[in-house]
């Protein structure tokens, strides 16, 4: 059982990581075909695959457009893959519990719908979470808050949260911290730049997918440009 206030890492891998290793094959593939075009258009004036092929019109922009379409489905599906798998609903018992207990975090609400009206105000929210020491994650939840916490959860609006130590994206807003100095030596105008995310994203990726990706990209350029 994990000590109160320390949080368990999140299990990483668990979708089949040859899949994965294929769609980032894919990705490398699709991005080293277009890479290929550019070049062949840059540097002979025609599109490589249409013009190795000597295709019909129809059938030449099928090809010129192909590998586009398949670096962003792979793409796609990726990212699809990163999401959390279900929105997590919390009840007022349970978030008081994680309130006393939790990991100390801060929170950026990516969507959020409009709350419910009445006493107990309901809400979806999708956040993009930042720990104490810096790794970022994503979580989908349902909120139940009293109509003045509910109206803090606004689209790009920074919170704090607290998180439950053995599952981290039960993620519940920290009603009782301080609005002034809830994130102590954080910029929050950079905590969860594009920068930062990609960073972590290069970092927190297998070798065998970004092993994957270059050999895709090299295969792709070389089919277009040999």
């Amino acid at each position: 059982m994990a000590h109160e206030g320390t949080i368990v890492p999140i299990a990483e891998g668990r979708a089949t990581p040859v899949g994965r290793t294929a769609l980032w094959w894919c990705l490398g593939l699709g991005v080293g075909m277009v890479a290929g075009e550019l070049v062949s258009l840059l540097t002979l004036g025609v599109m490589g695959l249409p013009d190795a092929a000597q295709a019909s019109p129809l059938v030449a922009a099928t090809l010129a457009l192909w590998p586009w379409g398949l670096a962003v489905a792979a793409g796609a599906l990726l990212l699809a893959g990163m999401r959390p798998a279900a929105r997590l609903e919390i009840d007022r018992r349970t978030a008081a519990h994680i309130r006393r207990t939790g990991a100390p975090a801060i929170a950026k609400v990516m969507r959020a719908s409009d709350p419910t009206p009445g006493p107990r105000a309901g809400l979806d929210a999708t956040l993009l979470i930042r720990t104490s020491t810096g790794r970022m994650f994503s979580t989908d939840v349902h909120w139940t808050l009293d109509p003045v916490d509910a109206g803090s959860v606004r689209k790009r609006s920074v919170l704090p949260v607290r998180l439950d130590p053995s599952a981290p994206r039960r993620a519940v807003l920290d009603t009782q911290a301080d609005s002034r100095a809830f994130a102590p030596g954080v910029d929050l105008d950079t905590a969860f730049s594009a920068r930062r995310r990609l960073r972590q994203m290069v970092q927190r990726t297998r070798w065998s997918s970004r092993i994957a990706l270059l050999v895709g990209g090299l295969a792709g350029l070389l089919l277009v440009t040999v």
